[in-house]
Formats: C-alpha cells, structure tokens, sequence
C-alpha cells in the first residue's frame, strides 16, 4: 500500500479537526440560536398578547350579549390589520366557552379553540405555551381579558409557528455559514501552510525515511573509530558517539554530556573550519577536524571529529613498513632481472662453461656473503629486509655493510617487528641520500642484542650536519631535501619513544653522520625439552 506524503498526512489531519470543530460548533451555534429566537418570539407574543386583552374593543366585543362569532366583525378586520403588521401568525380571542371571536381563518371562527392549552389563561392566568393548533405547532402567548369590575370574560392568544421561527432561523443561519465556510477556507489553508513548512524544515523528506536514517545514523556511529561530537547554535552537546567518549575519557563534566566545560570551549573555540589540528585533551594527543553547521539563519552549531594521533601514527607506520618492503624488494627484482638476463643470454650461446663460471661467482661473491651477513637474524622478515637493503644499495652503487654484534632473535610480536623495520629502512634511506654523489659511498649498519636491549648503529661518510642542523634535524617536516620531506627522522624518533627507547646523532661537517639507537627488545623463548624443540 502507497504511504501518503508527509504533507498530505499533516494537510487532512488538520482540515478534518478543522472541519470537526466547526462542524459541532455550528450544531452548538444553530441549537443556541434556534432557542434564541424561540424564547425572542416567546416574550414577543407574551408582551402582544398583554396589551391585546387590554384593548377596549376587545373587552367590548365580549361584553356584548349575544357575543358576535362572525368573521366579517369589525373586530376580526382589525384583529387580523394588527396580525398582518406585526408579523405574527395568529391573534385569537376567545370566550369563556372557548369559542373564537378572531382567527386568520374565516372558517375557525365560532368554532372551538384548539391545543387544550387555553385554560389557564381563561382561569386569569397569563403564561408561555407550545401547543399544535389549526396552523400547526406554535409558541402561543396568553393574557385573560378582564372587566372593570375584575372579572374574567374571555382570553386573548397570539402565536408564531415553528415554521415562521424556521425562516427567521434560515435568515440568520446563512450569514453564520458564511462564516463558517470562510473559517473552513482558512483553515484549510492554514493547514496546508502549516504542512509545507514542515516539509521544509524536513528538508523533504519523508518520517519513515527519516526514521531509517536515525537508525543508520547511530549504527555508523556505534562502529566508526573516530570520534563525533555535534553541539547546537546554544552551545549544547546533541551528540556524542561511543568512540568520543573513549577518546576524551573526561572527568567532572558539569553539563550533563559527559564532556567538561574547558573541553567544549576547546574544541568550539572557532566559527572558522579547523582541520588537522593537534590538540591534546584530558592526557590524549589528538588530531581534531571542525565543521560548522550552517543552518537557514546562519550558524547552526559545529560537528567535530577526534582521531588518536597514536593510532594515525600506528597507520603509518605500518604504511612505511610496506613502502620500505615494497622499495627493497623493487631493488632485488631489479637486480635478480638483470642476472637472469646474463644466464639466459649465456643459455642462448650455449657458453656453459663461462655460465658455471658466472653462477660460481655470484655465490661467491654475492650470495653466499650476503646470507653469511644476516645469517644471525632470526627474524625472516627482518632478514629478508636486511638483503633486499642490500640489493638496493648495490643498485645504487653504495658500499653496504651489515654487522651483527650477536645473534638477533625474533621477536615477540609483530608490531615491534613492524617499528623496526620502519626505523632501520628510515635511518638507512637517510644514509643512502646522504652519501649520494659522494666518490666512494659508504653506509654501516650495525646490530646487536645485549641485556634485553636491541642496539643499532647506522654510519655514512656523506657531507655530515653542523650543530643547528643536528638539532632541528628530528623535527618534522624539517629538510634541506625540499618541500614534502624532513618526516623521516621525526618517525623513527616517534617509534622509538613509543618502545621507550632513545636516540642520538653525531655528526661532523664533510665526515658524515652517525645515529644510535637503543631499544627494549622482547625475544622469543625456544624451549628444548626431551629432544623436541
């Protein structure tokens, strides 16, 4: 079944309580109204009937003996003159034996007054009644006709039909319908106004679809890993997902968000967007993006999104492990393509004592000492690394040596590995473009393991670095490489305090570089028992 709209919805359920309440108001109105003018018409024929029994012609005509009962009296004609002019339906008066002198029929008069509600009037009483005559139901006003000597001789009646207080009520009923259609109209109007504008304020769409993106909303919400917070135009958190929380850990909040004060105006101190700014809240080092919200009246409040900087920067590291893997093994395809090429072309001239010759001494000269260096590393990572640095720097024509001071165990998890791998591949890429250009270039790596600490020497004799360069050359983005560079070494010393190790530099103008490194170093313990490894 087809929803309707959202505006339709809104538009009938106002027209139809619209049309409700002034249906049942003009039932009220038309009931109070009717009532109105019955007790109008009521005072009116009480007030005429009054002063009909008072009249000397009245009282004259039923003192005389025989009284007249004849439709062509001078008494009916001026009766029925009356009647005519003061709009009512009928004047009757009667004898005490309830017989008509006057009646707007010629035929009813002398005959017998009919409703049987008459009698009081002829007791001497004057009332208010509601009988069915000859002309139909009626309102009926009684007065008795009394003699100079006090003495009731007969009983005068005027009336109006129900009929007659329909038309009055037709006549004054249009002029409310009227009112009431024009009411209906407005409010019709209204209503549809009043549905377009929230239509708008919904920006068009409909509740179901906004009820489905609520629902989308905090799913996404409850599973990103960054951190959203969204404050209104008033200053007020309306939002705040689970990893926000996480992040900012506050204490103390005196809002009732969860979030501290100080915290707020840090974080929405601005009207301007912020991105990538680094901030550090309740002992977190974070990196902060800010949008504002702009709504149709300008400034509607401010969505802000937290990422731990440790976990941005567990990403990247991560990241320069695979380059610095994918950089190596570059170089050893390259490397491993150009002697394939020399064994294939020695294959294709059939030379196979020069071949046995050529593979005699790539295994001599090659790969024998290259697995001979590493051949302590226990790591098949970090070994597999270490000779593919080795491949790059012979594609580079650089003299690279690897010493091992001791065995170098695995170790105990892959995240340490990872930081290794980025801080050697950093420290040695440093010394590769050091040396660059130089006549002879050389680089040293030199690893050992003593007393649960992993050191790491990394020498060149490129150009060196005076005593300012050497200061200002961990921070990041700072290089005479050119824009865009300068981040490597404020990596590898970000690595190295994240596993609580230390760094240092020498260096000497025109002599080249040297950078220590010292770190914990967690191994893998290989246990031997009853001859099983």
């Amino acid at each position: 079944m087809k929803r309707l709209r959202l505006s339709a919805q809104i538009f009938i359920l106002v027209a139809s309580m619209i049309v409700l309440t002034l249906g049942v108001a003009l039932l009220l109105f038309n009931h109070q109204l009717r009532a109105n003018l019955e007790d109008a018409q009521g005072e009116r024929v009480m007030g005429l009937a009054a002063v009909l029994a008072d009249r000397e012609d009245v009282k004259t005509a039923l003192e005389a003996r025989p009284i007249v009962h004849d439709a062509r009296s001078p008494l009916r004609q001026t009766i029925e003159r009356l009647r005519e002019r003061l709009g009512v339906d009928f004047i009757t008066v009667m004898d005490l034996d309830h017989l008509r002198l006057t009646h707007p029929d010629p035929d009813q008069v002398g005959r017998y007054f009919r409703g049987g509600d008459e009698g009081p009037a002829l007791a001497g009483e004057s009332y208010l009644s509601r009988s069915e005559g000859t002309l139909g139901v009626s309102i009926r006003g009684f007065s008795p006709v009394i003699d100079a000597k006090g003495t009731v001789i007969g009983a005068v009646s005027t009336g109006v039909t129900l009929n007659r207080v329909g038309l009055l009520l037709a006549e004054r009923r249009q002029g409310l319908l009227l009112g009431i259609v024009l009411l209906m109209l407005v409010g019709a109007a209204s209503a549809w106004c009043l549905a377009r504008y929230i239509k708008r304020i919904l920006l068009g769409f409909e509740p179901h679809q906004i009820s489905q993106w609520v629902r989308e909303r905090q799913a996404m919400l409850a599973s990103l890993h960054e951190g959203v917070l969204a404050i209104n135009g008033a200053g007020q958190v309306t939002l705040v997902n689970p990893a926000a929380c996480q992040l900012l850990n506050p204490l103390g909040a005196d809002d009732g968000s969860g979030i501290p004060a100080s915290t707020l105006k840090e974080l929405f101190d601005s009207a301007m967007p912020t991105l990538d700014r680094r901030l550090t809240l309740n002992g977190r080092a974070l990196i902060v993006n800010r949008v504002p919200i702009r709504g149709e009246r300008g400034a509607g409040g401010s969505v802000v999104t937290l990422r731990d900087r440790s976990e941005v920067n567990r990403l990247a590291e991560e990241l320069t492990g695979v380059s610095r893997y994918a950089q190596a093994l570059r170089a050893s395809t390259h490397e491993f393509k150009n002697r394939l090429h020399v064994i294939l072309g020695l294959v294709q001239l059939r030379d196979l004592g020069r071949l046995e010759r050529y593979l005699r001494e790539l295994d001599d000269t090659l790969i024998a000492p290259a697995a001979a260096r590493i051949a302590g590393v226990r790591d098949p990572v970090l070994a597999g690394f270490l000779l593919a640095k080795g491949s790059e720097a012979r594609e580079r024509r650089v003299a690279f040596e690897i010493e091992l001071e001791s065995e170098i165990p695995a170790p105990d998890d892959s995240e340490t590995l990872h930081l290794l791998v980025s801080i050697i591949g950093n420290l040695v890429e440093n010394a590769f473009e050091a040396v660059a250009g130089r006549e002879s270039p050389q680089v040293s790596l030199t690893l050992g393991v003593d007393g649960g600490a992993l050191s790491l020497h990394v020498s060149d004799n490129g150009g060196g670095m005076d005593e300012d360069q050497q200061q200002r050359a961990i921070e990041q983005g700072v290089s005479s490489k050119g824009e865009g560079r300068g981040y490597g070494l404020a990596m590898v010393k970000t690595h190295i305090e994240s596993l609580g190790g230390a760094l240092a530099l020498y260096s000497t103008l025109g002599r080249g570089t040297l950078v220590e490194v010292t770190v914990p170093y967690g191994m893998v313990v290989t246990q031997v028992t009853d001859g099983v490894t």
